[in-house]
């Protein structure tokens, strides 16, 4: 949804050296999670300031039409991204989309008077999500294949939904509800995470079409065929 990197944004706009610091602890081995919580230790200026500044990320040139096409054809749009929930949290309410996107899973984060600390989304205690080719802090095929299956059980009919990602999407599935249609919109590259959502697509691969973007104006155009 946005066009730059949240994680680095923010330290290009209020304190740059501080984008220096970040790319050192990621050589150095820092998972990259937390050397984006360390670099934000570092971080000098107000709470207020920085929600600011990261809600006014800049947007991928028409993602907001799109979002805002998918909520009036009634989809379910939801976000997994790798940035955080303050991060999202001033993005959303900046443009108005709180009451559009139903459901965020990202990494936690909160304040500590003005010291933003982010914590995994996996927590790192925990067991490993054991996909070879996602951060272990996030594995999106795992998380979207969650709510699958719990759709798969249910065996309810709703309207088509739209799954949009800020860095990729999905949305928990309703106590009631499975889903007819996902449109699943990415563009990194745990987005194209095998676990186990490849997996799903590669068993009938005649259900799944890939399409290529640049912009959100791509993106709008690939709901309305949806709804042509």
């Amino acid at each position: 949804m946005t066009d730059d990197n949240s994680d680095t944004y923010i330290f290009h706009q209020v304190q740059p050296e501080l984008v220096v610091h970040l790319k050192e602890l990621s050589a150095a081995g820092v998972q990259w999670t937390q050397a984006v919580d360390q670099a934000l230790s570092k971080l000098v200026c107000s709470k207020e300031t920085l929600i600011d500044v990261i809600g006014r990320i800049p947007v991928q040139d028409g993602m907001l039409d799109a979002v805002h096409l998918a909520h009036e054809r009634g989809w379910e749009v939801a976000i997994v991204s790798d940035a955080n929930t303050v991060f999202i949290d001033a993005f959303l309410n900046l443009h108005n989309l709180t009451s559009i996107i139903t459901q965020v899973f990202t990494n936690h984060s909160a304040f500590q008077g003005d010291t933003l600390h982010v914590t995994p989304y996996h927590p790192l205690d925990q067991p490993p999500h054991r996909c070879p080719r996602c951060p272990t802090n996030m594995c999106k095929g795992k998380t979207a294949d969650m709510y699958f299956k719990v759709s798969t059980r249910l065996g309810c009919i709703v309207n088509d939904v739209a799954i949009t990602y800020v860095g990729s999407i999905v949305k928990q599935i309703k106590a009631s509800a499975e889903y007819t249609k996902i449109l699943y919109i990415g563009d990194g590259g745990g987005d194209f995470c095998p676990y186990e959502l490849l997996h799903k697509v590669q068993q009938t691969p005649v259900l799944a079409t890939v399409v290529p973007w640049n912009t959100g104006f791509d993106i709008l155009k690939g709901f309305q065929a949806h709804t042509a």
